[in-house]
């Protein structure tokens, strides 16, 4: 058993469950008592304080607007392009944080041909972002999200409203607390000596468009690996920033 496995299995100190009793008389979600205790010296995984918080039988007053979040995910999306009122997407993929479960889905060569486009995984994917309370992405800010509400807006879709997920971009956290050449994904995780990162063959992309069958699967493995990553790279860094989180 490693030394971290060891700690993690230790007893709760007095003062770990003090910080743990936040979580019922204050907006501090599971998450942000976990990032808590890691920054007080506390060597407990995040899948440990959820447990222990439930254990404990503590319940989060309904008055508080955030601090709910308890079951995290990162998600990714791919598309056609970058506007989200003349491209659609392809693929999405939500991993769920210290679970072996990965929920995704890819479009369809008929729905590109039969005027559907994305509205199918659209609407499975608005149905998989309300299995979680805390969202994760990369540069979701400026892309991913909007880019989804746009395309529920065009489908008549029932896009999640404002504080129904929180979500937290783990690329203004890289951007800020690291210096690097570039910010991206990409830079980020062969910095932190994360493998799997992956360039898509842009005549890939040009066949996906078109809806041939094998680089969409091959379109959805690199989505669905984008989600692995992310999560890596978000447990090396998440001690350097803060644990809050944006109601998307």
């Amino acid at each position: 058993m490693s030394k971290s496995s060891r700690k993690s299995r230790s007893p709760w100190s007095e003062q770990e469950v003090a910080m743990l009793e936040q979580y019922s008389n204050t907006s501090k979600s599971a998450y942000q008592l976990f990032h808590l205790l890691r920054l007080s010296g506390y060597d407990r995984t995040y899948k440990a304080v959820s447990r222990k918080i439930e254990s404990l039988g503590l319940r989060k007053p309904k008055r508080y607007v955030t601090g709910h979040e308890s079951r995290l995910g990162y998600l990714d999306i791919e598309s056609t392009g970058l506007k989200a009122n003349v491209d659609i997407m392809l693929s999405w993929a939500i991993k769920t944080r210290d679970k072996d479960e990965v929920k995704s889905d890819v479009i369809r060569k008929s729905e590109v041909f039969n005027g559907k486009y994305d509205y199918r995984i659209m609407k499975s994917l608005i149905k998989a972002l309300k299995e979680y309370d805390l969202i994760f992405t990369y540069y979701g800010t400026g892309f991913d999200i909007p880019f989804m509400r746009t395309r529920a807006i065009d489908h008549d879709l029932p896009f999640p409203v404002f504080r129904e997920v929180s979500h937290k971009d783990i690329y203004y956290l890289v951007r800020s607390k690291l210096q690097l050449t570039r910010s991206s994904l990409k830079t980020a995780t062969q910095f932190l000596g994360i493998e799997g990162k992956t360039n898509l063959d842009p005549r890939v992309w040009r066949d996906a468009r078109y809806g041939n069958k094998d680089a969409l699967e091959y379109v959805l493995e690199h989505n669905i690996a984008d989600v692995d990553i992310l999560e890596l790279l978000h447990k090396k860094i998440e001690e350097y920033g803060n644990a809050n989180v944006v109601p998307t």
